[in-house]
């Protein structure tokens, strides 16, 4: 007889809110063939490396690059910022939206304290193919942070939600009640 699985809420995780402090925020570093930036990629590295300064006064930064090349690029924009609190780690994505094709992370109090969320992600709704590197990015995030994964077979954007820390989440039908969810 096989046993039934455990879901992460059994196991003592919850999603904590977004405003609880944390670890790192996860980013993916924009290319420049992507279509997130047509015609303005080089306007948007100012306002990025703002944000990147702007973290890394009270916390790690975690950089997805395609390779050292993309890392290099990343690097350039940040010039004399200090390094010891910005890592970058080699995986690719088709866009920079970390937030919603990235892990959500789950956390309790027995070890291992962290876990992750793989939500199926198809590009809000297949509107910006391609989407396969984004989609496998929270297990690969999950493999280099060596932590439990959970795959709840449903398609979701981490923007597409809101919680509390508490259990209650907040979203809209035209979200994600479409038929372009699968």
């Amino acid at each position: 007889m096989e046993k039934p699985c455990q879901t992460p809420a059994a196991l003592g995780y919850r999603m904590p809110a977004e405003w609880e402090p944390h670890a790192a925020t996860w980013l993916s570093w924009p290319r420049r063939e992507g279509i997130s930036f047509p015609d303005s990629f080089d306007r948007v590295m100012p306002p990025l490396r703002a944000m990147v300064e702007a973290l890394i006064e009270s916390e790690h930064v975690c950089i997805n690059v395609c390779n050292g090349a993309h890392e290099a690029e990343a690097r350039e924009v940040f010039g004399r910022l200090p390094m010891d609190r910005i890592s970058f780690h080699v995986l690719p994505t088709n866009e920079p939206w970390c937030r919603d094709h990235g892990p959500i992370f789950l956390t309790r109090d027995l070890d291992p304290k962290l876990a992750a969320v793989d939500w199926d992600y198809n590009a809000w709704g297949n509107k910006y193919p391609p989407f396969d590197l984004d989609e496998v990015a929270p297990t690969r995030v999950a493999e280099i942070l060596d932590i439990p994964v959970f795959y709840p077979g449903m398609i979701l954007e981490g923007g597409a939600i809101d919680v509390n820390g508490a259990g209650a989440l907040l979203t809209t039908e035209s979200c994600l009640l479409r038929w372009s969810r699968g």
